[in-house]
């Protein structure tokens, strides 16, 4: 039996590992990962500010989160502010207040969201805002609904991903990538640390999630992650890492953005920092996928470098202690 210590423990884990990725991610993000090799031969293995990015012109200091952290936290003051429910309305009034208000709001969305808050700013109904959206945002945002829901309960916490990822999200393969995370942090939440209970569960969570969200063409999921762990299982690190880039992808696209998650759990051994570095030396979404992945992580091995916490919660006026707390009631492993 956990007890609500460590709980907390994992719980600030999950929040401090997702920021921590999309810090260490965001100065690389949409860069080639020979390019990366280029100007960083050992990979990424600091906080740095942005770098230069003809595709994303932005001028942010070092330990600066983007869109993955700012939308996970809004979801998670919404979950606090509804005494532990899911409301997805006040999560998009909330976003729709920060992409029209926040002065680099646009420089660090993904264009699915800024697509689909458009149209509900245009009075679209939001069961048709987020059609045909195939883009991992809704997976990059999903971990709060993995800290309230139960892994072992999942047609309750995949109607809770659905209707999070409906607004702006509403395709198969993106309710479905965000199911297999929401799935994974509750599994580390709970105190689970197995990797190949980790593996199976998001195969099953890929499988039984397929048929929900509106039907959009895409590979399988399933498949992709069985592909990628058969990659991690018999590959060293860099040569796993070059075959995942060049044959699986690690761009803004659900059907690519999971897989490398999962395969950057496996190539880190659990520990966030590792899942971090790895991620933003990838190239392509690397925020995204340092998020997702070191968010995993951080639930399974809570320790960090306390100085890149201390930047990133300066920088961005973040308290994890406060938001852990804040959300400590409403874990389902909560005694």
């Amino acid at each position: 039996m956990t007890t609500n210590n460590e709980l907390l423990k994992r719980i600030k884990g999950i929040l401090i590992g997702g920021a921590i990725g999309d810090a260490y991610g965001m100065p690389t993000e949409f860069w080639t990962y020979s390019q990366i090799k280029r100007s960083f031969p050992n990979g990424i293995q600091t906080l740095l500010p942005s770098l230069e990015n003809q595709l994303i012109p932005r001028t942010l200091p070092a330990g600066s989160i983007t869109d993955d952290t700012i939308n996970t936290i809004m979801i998670l003051e919404s979950i606090v502010k509804n005494q532990g429910k899911l409301n997805a309305m006040d999560y998009i009034k909330h976003l729709t207040e920060w992409i029209s208000n926040a002065e680099d709001s646009k420089l660090v969305s993904g264009p699915s969201t800024l697509r689909a808050v458009q149209a509900i700013k245009n009075g679209v109904p939001i069961n048709k805002t987020g059609y045909g959206n195939t883009t991992n945002g809704a997976a990059m945002k999903i971990s709060p609904i993995g800290l309230i829901s139960e892994y072992n309960q999942l047609d309750v916490l995949m109607k809770n991903v659905y209707d999070i990822c409906l607004p702006t999200h509403n395709s198969s393969i993106a309710v479905s990538g965000a199911c297999v995370v929401a799935a994974c942090i509750s599994y580390v939440a709970a105190g689970g640390k197995d990797l190949n209970e980790l593996w199976e569960l998001a195969i099953k969570v890929a499988e039984d999630s397929k048929g929900i969200g509106a039907e959009f063409p895409s590979p399988s999921l399933s498949f992709r992650i069985q592909y990628v762990r058969d990659i991690v299982d018999n590959y060293l690190e860099e040569e796993a890492i070059i075959r995942i880039v060049n044959e699986l992808g690690t761009g803004v696209e659900t059907i690519e953005t999971i897989p490398a998650v999962l395969a950057v759990v496996q190539l880190a051994n659990g520990d966030p920092m590792k899942a971090a570095k790895i991620s933003a030396s990838l190239g392509a979404d690397t925020d995204t996928i340092g998020a997702i992945s070191a968010s995993i992580c951080g639930g399974m091995t809570p320790i960090f470098d306390e100085s890149d916490v201390s930047i990133i919660e300066e920088i961005n006026s973040l308290d994890f202690d406060k938001l852990a707390e804040k959300a400590l009631p409403f874990s389902p492993y909560y005694i």
